[in-house]
């Protein structure tokens, strides 16, 4: 009865560690983006209307249902001909009296990251890439969402009204062990959705990820 009892006892620790490991591994979580920057925490949105040239159009990154978050791998591309990158861009909202998506935006608003260090893959027309991973301390673990980057582009000066183009945003995410985790990928539209009738059924699924 005793080798009984221990055998279970064992079985009961193994499964419950099973568990622990499973549920630090961010299986969960997704990611949202959030046009209202002009407002503290997540509102949504992913469409901005009336951009003409010489304008900040921007969002920012949330993440959700992340239980061990150390490092967010960050994908974003774009037409490098309509719009470059921004100063405003960062891994929070740091606005002070700017225009952007049409409207004044004066907000500080911190990553849910704390103190981060990353590293730049890619910057050039049409296309960041960064890795970045929090520094110290115990990984991000939220249910609530929780900024994690803020982008932001200025349109060409030739730029209009009548024009539109779509910024393709793809994140991954990864816990202390180095086990990564796809949150998958949204699309900010200015001026207006593109015509999905050049996208993949699998890159529309995407967009519905969570």
């Amino acid at each position: 009865m005793k080798r009984v009892s221990v055998a279970i006892l064992a079985l009961t620790l193994s499964l419950m560690m099973a568990t622990f490991a499973f549920a630090q591994q961010n299986r969960l979580g997704f990611f949202d983006i959030d046009a209202d920057i002009g407002t503290a925490e997540f509102q949504g949105g992913r469409v901005v209307e009336g951009i003409g040239g010489g304008a900040r159009v921007g969002f920012a990154i949330y993440v959700k249902n992340v239980d061990q978050l150390r490092t967010v791998s960050l994908d974003i591309s774009w037409d490098g001909a309509k719009a470059t990158k921004a100063g405003e861009s960062g891994y929070g909202i740091d606005i002070d009296d700017r225009t952007v998506n049409g409207g004044s935006v004066t907000l500080t608003e911190g990553s849910a990251m704390g103190d981060v260090s990353g590293i730049v893959n890619a910057d050039e027309a049409g296309h960041y890439a960064e890795d970045f991973a929090k520094l110290g301390g115990d990984a991000v673990a939220t249910t609530d969402y929780g900024l994690v980057y803020c982008f932001v582009l200025k349109t060409a000066d030739a730029f209009t009204t009548g024009e539109s183009f779509a910024v393709n945003v793809k994140v991954k995410v990864l816990n202390d062990s180095g086990i990564e985790k796809d949150l998958g990928e949204r699309d900010f539209y200015v001026n207006g959705a593109v015509d999905v009738q050049n996208s993949t059924w699998g890159e529309i699924k995407s967009q519905f990820k969570d």
